[in-house]
């Protein structure tokens, strides 16, 4: 069974290992993202309580190692928005602000 972090300020449930491909098919297919960001995936997604929330992963395989596509590749969970945003694009704002 895989383990899954919660945040207990907006209470969505971050998978502490997945790959791109997984997140893509997790977040809401018309308000949620899933971005490339150098080594990072930053992911937004529509929070059921209202607004919207942000996270970080960083990869910790590559194509080379694996020999998998990049998205099919795992990824670690490094960060979470503590609470939610008013749209996806403060939310992703966010996590952009957070690679620099």
């Amino acid at each position: 069974m895989k383990k899954a972090f919660t945040s207990e300020k907006n209470e969505y449930s971050f998978k502490t290992t997945t790959t791109q491909e997984n997140l893509e098919m997790q977040v809401c297919a018309g308000d949620g993202m899933v971005c490339k960001y150098g080594d990072h995936i930053l992911m937004v997604d529509r929070f059921w309580k209202g607004g919207f929330i942000a996270g970080i992963y960083e990869f910790i395989e590559t194509p080379e190692e694996t020999g998998f596509c990049e998205c099919e590749c795992r990824l670690n969970f490094c960060e979470k928005s503590e609470g939610s945003f008013e749209d996806g694009g403060h939310a992703m704002a966010w996590a952009i602000s957070r690679m620099q």
